[in-house]
């Protein structure tokens, strides 16, 4: 079975990566190896992953020089990787057991670029979690500008084999770096395709960089003018669309109580 190259960018996430490192180990495909890269973290994170280093052989600490964002800290760990396919991870938000065996077995027999599956939001706290969020069959250049619900980071995985120079675009003007690594693979032919399992947890925390609903909404429409250079019509439209959506997936998917889940409210 094909290696598979986690990368997880790190920044004081102390209280996370416990939970974090275990679904890594908990995965049912074990030919991994996983790159945790300290972006400048203050709060014990390092030491967390040298401690799981020394117990595990296929987990590695790396270091940015400084505090440099996450495109800079998944960039040094893409540049290390040894695997086939590239799997994403960030610091706190975890995978199901069957996330890497599912994906690798999709991604190889489909021959796909890339490919992405279904998840659900969880609560800061981990002890609620929410609707399933049902990705789009297909992301290409329109449904990445219209639609959410693909779950980013935290379910793409690519065949370096199909694309052999994926990186990330490291511009401290935009906040959704990891819509400029779509695009970019998008740009060069690719589309990417949904696997249909629900396989992740998207934590959903006040402190994140895309907590703030207003800023990234403004942030979106810089990227739809500014990288993508859609016309402004398109733009408008398109970004319409993504803002109703939008809206209507974060309110659909908020985490309920776990005992909802047997029928009685919460």
């Amino acid at each position: 079975m094909p290696l598979v190259s986690i990368i997880t960018p790190v920044y004081n996430a102390a209280q996370w990566l416990p939970d974090t490192l275990a679904c890594v180990r908990a995965q049912t495909h074990k030919n991994w190896e996983h790159f945790l890269v300290d972006d400048g973290s203050t709060d014990g994170s390092r030491d967390i992953i040298e401690a799981a280093a020394r117990d595990d052989s296929r987990i590695r600490l790396l270091r940015t020089p400084c505090n440099s964002g996450p495109s800079s800290a998944r960039n040094l760990a893409i540049d290390a990787a040894q695997g086939r396919l590239l799997a994403f991870l960030d610091a706190d938000d975890l995978w199901l057991p069957q996330k890497l065996a599912l994906s690798v077995e999709w991604i190889t027999a489909s021959d796909y670029a890339f490919i992405y599956h279904d998840y659900r939001h969880m609560s800061s706290d981990g002890a609620r979690v929410g609707p399933l969020i049902q990705a789009p069959e297909k992301l290409d250049l329109r449904t990445l500008h219209t639609r959410r619900g693909h779950g980013g980071c935290l379910s793409m995985v690519i065949d370096r084999t199909r694309v052999t120079d994926f990186r990330f675009p490291s511009d401290p003007r935009y906040l959704h770096e990891d819509f400029c690594g779509w695009l970019t693979l998008i740009r060069k032919g690719h589309i990417g395709h949904r696997l249909p399992a629900d396989l992740g947890r998207y934590r959903l925390s006040s402190t994140s960089r895309s907590a703030n609903k207003f800023v990234a909404a403004v942030q979106t429409w810089k990227m739809y003018r500014e990288v993508s250079n859609l016309p402004l019509l398109r733009a408008s439209m398109w970004w319409a669309e993504y803002a109703w959506n939008s809206f209507w997936l974060h309110r659909r998917a908020l985490p309920q109580a776990v005992h909802a889940r047997s029928g009685r409210s919460s």
